[in-house]
């Protein structure tokens, strides 16, 4: 999978199982459409453990690194 930008933000979650299905639907539908909203935030994923275990991989694709600097990204 090709990077479409020059930058990325990525990050590992470990999830307590009993939060687990309210934070996917939170993450799906209110966090990654926010932050894909943001200038410069271009394709976000998660990605859940292979042999079911409690962590996540989050990768932010970005177009560069400044959108991690941004007013919009981080107001005052």
């Amino acid at each position: 999978m090709a990077l479409p930008g020059e930058s990325a933000l990525a990050m590992w979650w470990d999830m307590a199982p009993d939060l687990r299905a309210e934070f996917e639907h939170w993450h799906s539908h209110e966090h990654f459409p926010e932050r894909l909203a943001l200038p410069g935030f271009l394709r976000a994923s998660r990605w859940a453990a292979a042999d079911g275990g409690e962590g996540f991989f989050i990768l932010y694709e970005l177009q560069a690194h400044a959108a991690l600097s941004s007013p919009e990204y981080r107001p005052a």
